[in-house]
């Protein structure tokens, strides 16, 4: 079996308490204007906290230049009795299924509808690494393996009645499970420059717990045509900085010795859907979402520690995802409740069924 296709392997025994799984994919138009958002997840209650387990497909389509429906977010919630573990390598919930190299399925509620049929193909031959070296081998709360990166999608999607090709679109999958949620959390992900085609940028900020003395990682991956800076290794990653200064935006910097890079991302407010996402002990963490979001980065290099910096390059993107996972909501977003399948309306307040902990995220 390849190693792409053992990364997918369900870690759930069927037995575990206190646990979830994930598995999603990123599809980006090559234009910038659409992408889709594809999650296949299992969810056991952890002893005590109430519930029962569930199996769960989430959609979410987004088009900045329409109007009338910049985003749709959905969700079905099954028993846990509808996951499938694939003997292909892959994962089946109800009739939506996850095989290696292709993914379809459907989700409708509220009125909105979609479906998709995507063939993937391309990029890395195996899972790769965007945390620092031996990472996977800590005792963590939440484990993530990034499954497929660099792939091109084909295909279809459908979002209420309206039939897209899809072609030459960038993206990824990624494998996630563990038995907490990490409390604070920023994505974002950007396959596609205009100065260069090649260039690729992934960050993630996380907090395990946003109590005093734990700290933000902030581990920042970069490739251009010229080299791949491994922002995310230490000791660079201790340099790194990610920062939200207003409600869709993101700010970031990192270095190294001889290296460094800044730069900011941000969307159309109207793009933004939001959900509850449960820990197994109960509380929610609440998660904003752009997969149409823009980023700029500027470079820098010196010849030695003591020179000073000067601009290198310049990247320009309009292909990108964004996330923020917090304890409270994001002013002006709507967001689908843990019990819900559709957006809340215009004017309701953000609803989970628990007040969230402090610092879940």
């Amino acid at each position: 079996m390849p190693s792409s296709e053992r990364a997918n392997l369900p870690r759930w025994n069927g037995h575990q308490r206190g646990f979830f799984e994930i598995w999603f994919l990123v599809v980006l138009d090559p234009g910038g204007d659409r992408a889709w958002w594809l999650r296949y997840t299992l969810f056991t209650p952890a002893p005590g906290s109430g519930g029962e387990p569930r199996a769960t497909m989430w959609a979410a389509a987004f088009d900045c230049a329409s109007k009338d429906r910049p985003a749709v977010a959905l969700k079905a919630i099954h028993p846990a009795s509808a996951f499938t573990a694939l003997p292909s390598g892959g994962v089946r919930i109800a009739d939506s299924e996850l095989t290696p190299g292709h993914c379809h399925g459907q989700v409708a509620s509220g009125g909105h509808a979609i479906a998709w049929d995507l063939r993937f193909q391309g990029g890395s031959p195996g899972p790769v690494r965007r945390e620092p070296r031996g990472t996977a081998l800590l005792p963590l709360p939440t484990h993530v393996t990034h499954v497929h990166d660099d792939v091109t999608f084909e295909g279809t999607v459908t979002v209420d009645g309206e039939r897209i090709d899809v072609k030459g679109a960038p993206g990824l999958q990624k494998h996630l499970w563990g038995h907490r949620r990490l409390e604070e959390l920023t994505w974002l992900y950007c396959p596609r420059f205009r100065e260069d085609p090649t260039a690729r940028l992934e960050i993630m900020a996380v907090r395990a717990k946003r109590k005093r003395g734990h700290p933000q990682l902030s581990p920042i991956y970069l490739r251009t045509r010229d080299t791949e800076h491994t922002f995310h290794e230490m000791p660079h990653v201790l340099l790194s900085s990610v920062t939200s200064p207003a409600s869709g935006e993101l700010t970031f910097r990192a270095a190294s010795a001889t290296v460094a890079m800044e730069g900011r991302a941000w969307c159309d407010p109207r793009t933004l859907v939001g959900y509850a996402y449960r820990d197994p002990t109960g509380w929610d963490v609440l998660v904003a979402q752009s997969d149409v979001a823009r980023c700029e980065v500027q470079c820098f290099s010196r010849p030695h520690p003591l020179a000073a910096w000067r601009p290198t390059q310049k990247l320009t993107s309009t292909v990108g995802a964004l996330e923020f996972h917090g304890p409270e909501p994001m002013p002006g977003v709507r967001y689908i409740p843990w019990d819900g399948t559709a957006l809340e309306a215009e004017d309701a307040p953000a609803d989970s069924e628990d007040e969230p902990a402090l610092g879940t995220g």
